[in-house]
């Protein structure tokens, strides 16, 4: 079996969220607007959620049974992901300023990144189903 290349589409989202972030750090986006790690998140979601099912599924030209399958694979992946994430900014947060951030933002992260998680799945599944 010849398994299949990683999807230029997923490249460029991941370089796209990178120079986006970059600006964001350059011109602090995240501090001057406080709603921007939404989005940033949602697309981490997106990216992750999707890497996961070209993983599990499309490198290895497998068609997933269920949608609940690719639901499982996305969520799992932005959830995951995006936990270890939180948990690494809680720990910089307690070596740099002290603290660690609210627990509301923390939450709102998680939500963003599984929503992401979820739109990747719909994406995967209709791409699947066509």
């Amino acid at each position: 079996m010849q398994q299949r290349r990683y999807p230029i589409s997923l490249v460029a989202l991941i370089l796209g969220i990178a120079v986006i972030n970059v600006l964001a750090e350059m011109y602090y986006w995240y501090w001057t607007m406080r709603w921007f790690d939404r989005p940033m998140h949602f697309l981490g979601g997106v990216w992750l959620a999707a890497s996961a099912l070209w993983w599990v599924y499309e490198r290895k030209g497998v068609i997933p049974p269920r949608f609940s399958r690719v639901l499982l694979v996305c969520v799992a992946a932005a959830f995951g992901i995006g936990a270890l994430w939180e948990l690494m900014q809680a720990g910089l947060g307690l070596e740099t300023a002290g603290h660690v951030s609210r627990l509301g933002g923390t939450i709102s992260d998680l939500l963003f990144d599984i929503l992401g998680g979820v739109a990747a799945a719909v994406w995967g599944w209709a791409r699947v189903k066509k």
